[in-house]
């Protein structure tokens, strides 16, 4: 499974009706990804610029851009998704990459 990042701001309509759907519309957010082969390993809630970021995996990017999608198509959310790689990964691209042996 690859890893993403989704980078959330709330709508005003999700503001507005997240009193009666926040917790309803973050489960069906879960639910969608996990119909497209993927799984939230994390959310975090947010003060500034983003009200979430979210990681995820996903089987590949179609999955990760059909739940970015679909979830954003629900009206409360603006999503901005994008493919991830840990610190042990970009450090042995680093070493394929450049060739330094540290």
């Amino acid at each position: 499974m690859q890893t993403y990042v989704s980078l959330v701001k709330f709508t005003q309509q999700g503001l507005q009706t997240m009193k009666d759907k926040g917790v309803e519309r973050a489960e069906m957010v879960k639910k969608n990804a996990q119909a497209l082969g993927g799984r939230l390993v994390q959310a975090y809630y947010c003060l500034g610029e983003y009200d979430v970021v979210a990681i995820w995996e996903f089987p590949d990017n179609k999955a990760a851009m059909q739940a970015a999608v679909l979830n954003a198509s629900l009206g409360h959310i603006q999503i901005s998704t994008m493919p991830a790689v840990n610190r042990d990964e970009w450090k042995k691209l680093l070493r394929t990459t450049i060739g330094k042996k540290r």
